[in-house]
């Protein structure tokens, strides 16, 4: 279906009025409808105009709107200037080059606050052996603790506070205090004195990981142009990445300092990008749609017009936000959070957006990344290479990561979500079970060779597919009425994973050998093939209230279609 299609449809929701939830029930609500008649155009611009004080926005505003209800009269009237042509054009053939100053300092300073999680992973790998030995910790089980507490504060506690706190305070705020507990916590864990002392700090830390990961896909989705979408929500992930990368290039800098200021420097080098994050957070404007949903309306106008490279589009992108939405937040706001969360999974729209984005976040952790990370040097040093080495080798995981993303942004919205994790996801299958034959061999320097080859491999699919495709799927699949409840939900459980990944690993790492384990997690990869293939819909370049008309048909129905078109294909190989 054609976007102008979906953009002229009626879009089908379940929602019961009353307090129950009854899936049988259907309400229409029309969202945006282009190619009306021009005077019904006019009056719906004058009652915007003057219902929100507006006046002085008139004349942009109704330009705006008449090219969201017919974007051919671009070129044919004499409203719009020569460089409003060029620009929208721009949007469309040059997306990423297209954003606008303040779209990139929203996407640049939001997505900054990930460098702190990507460094903390790599950085506590560095300096696991280091202050486990300072402490005592012998027990495989208090270590996978160790490391995963803050995953598991991030899933209990950070992410579902999440859904209050940027109900009210918006999303910069939640960052902003995200911020806070990122530096203060990384400084707790480097002057910790002993194991408690750790893993509070490392608890404290994982609050704000997950307050983090709820909110910042959530503001640059809802903030993002739909034609580069799929790429600014990708700097997400690049910046874990390149957090990564720095934290194993401290590493490597603090290795050989005597005693414990080796791994204090190490751990509590990660208090920085928080830092500066928290101080430029504030510069870019609030969620356009966020403003809207508090009635001000005036201020999200402004602020889109802040958002997008030229007045025009962001007069014509406020048109189609405001229309979609006037009804979707009238509902959203007579919701409680209970309802919320039940409608997650009995409507059959928001059951399969949970469905398609569980995917991503499962595949992200099962598929085995998350074991790279953390325990690359410990690894490494299990197979007979010493640890400097082995961190110097970590630095590769976070930069080829980081070049990858990099890579993928430019590719996202081209070629489409779907087809970057098809590509993707058996390269890295292949690649754990190599990694994970190669630790067996027995000379030293062919092991340490093809065993870093094999990891830098899988850290390039991994930032190329599954590692920004999963977040950017939890971003834009949900229903403007439940969507912060499903971020809430969906980080919740990817913390969740990685905390039962970090938690079970070296005791898994003892029973069933590195090799076994990586082995285990290779052959997730194939089996999400398998997955995505036939739940994982194409969702590039629509807008948000346009991917409503994509995922209302459920996910049993979907699956249906690609269970007909893999038959199909199969009867015509045969005649």
């Amino acid at each position: 279906m054609s976007i102008e299609k979906l953009q002229s449809s009626k879009i089908e929701k379940t929602i019961d009025e009353s307090s129950s939830i009854n899936e049988e029930e259907d309400v229409f609500i029309q969202v945006f409808k282009n190619h009306l008649p021009e005077s019904d155009v006019l009056v719906e611009v004058e009652t915007i105009v003057s219902e929100n004080h507006l006046e002085d926005y008139r004349e942009l505003l109704t330009r705006g709107a008449l090219l969201a209800n017919s974007p051919e009269i671009l070129n044919s009237s004499e409203k719009y200037t020569p460089e409003e042509r060029r620009s929208i054009e721009r949007e469309t053939t040059h997306p990423i080059l297209s954003l606008s100053f303040n779209m990139i300092l929203a996407a640049l300073t939001t997505s900054f606050a990930a460098v702190n999680f990507g460094m903390d992973e790599s950085a506590v790998g560095g300096a696991q052996s280091l202050f486990e030995a300072q402490f005592g910790i012998t027990n495989s089980n208090v270590q996978g603790a160790v490391i995963a507490s803050p995953y598991l504060a991030a899933a209990i506690v950070g992410c579902p506070a999440t859904v209050v706190l940027s109900k009210y305070w918006g999303r910069r705020y939640v960052i902003l205090l995200s911020c806070f507990i990122g530096f203060t916590g990384s400084l707790w864990q480097a002057f910790s004195n002993g194991i408690t002392a750790m893993v509070i700090g490392r608890v404290y830390l994982g609050v704000g990981m997950g307050l983090n990961s709820a909110t910042v896909p959530v503001y640059t989705a809802e903030s993002s142009p739909a034609v580069s979408r799929g790429a600014v929500l990708m700097l997400w992930q690049t910046f874990i990445a390149f957090g990564v990368c720095l934290g194993s290039v401290f590493n490597r800098a603090f290795v050989g300092l005597s005693g414990s200021l080796s791994w204090r420097l190490m751990i509590g080098s990660s208090c920085v990008p928080p830092l500066i994050c928290g101080a430029l957070v504030l510069f870019p404007p609030e969620s356009p749609r966020w403003l809207i949903s508090k009635g001000s309306v005036r201020e999200s106008f402004e602020a889109l017009l802040k958002l997008r490279t030229s007045d025009i589009s962001g007069a014509r992108d406020f048109y189609i936000l405001y229309e979609s939405l006037k009804f979707e937040n009238e509902l959203a706001e007579q919701r409680t959070f209970r309802q919320q969360f039940v409608e997650l999974f009995t409507v059959t729209r928001n059951r399969f957006a949970v469905w398609v984005s569980f995917l991503g976040v499962f595949g992200q952790q099962y598929g085995g990344v998350n074991i790279l990370v953390s325990y690359t040097t410990t690894i490494l040093i299990n197979a007979g290479i010493d640890s400097v080495t082995a961190i110097s080798g970590s630095i590769g995981i976070g930069g080829g990561c980081f070049v990858a993303t990099f890579l993928s942004s430019q590719l996202i919205d081209r070629y489409g979500r779907r087809k970057m994790l098809l590509y993707t996801l058996p390269v890295e299958g292949i690649c754990l079970f190599w990694l994970g034959g190669i630790l067996n061999v027995e000379n030293n320097t062919s092991r340490l060779a093809a065993g870093l080859t094999a990891m830098y491999i899988y850290v390039f699919f991994y930032g190329w597919g599954i590692g920004p495709v999963s977040f950017t799927l939890v971003a834009e699949t949900p229903s403007i009425t439940v969507r912060a409840a499903h971020s809430a939900v969906l980080m919740a459980t990817n913390w969740l994973l990685d905390f039962t990944l970090s938690m079970t690993w070296p005791q898994m790492d003892k029973t069933m050998t590195t090799s076994g384990g990586l082995y285990f997690y290779g052959a997730w990869n194939f089996v999400l093939v398998i997955l995505v293939f036939f739940y994982v819909p194409e969702t590039k370049q629509y807008t948000l209230e346009e991917l409503d008309e994509i995922f209302k048909e459920g996910a049993y129905s979907h699956f249906q279609k690609k269970l007909k078109v893999l038959k199909g294909s199969k009867k015509s190989n045969y005649n």
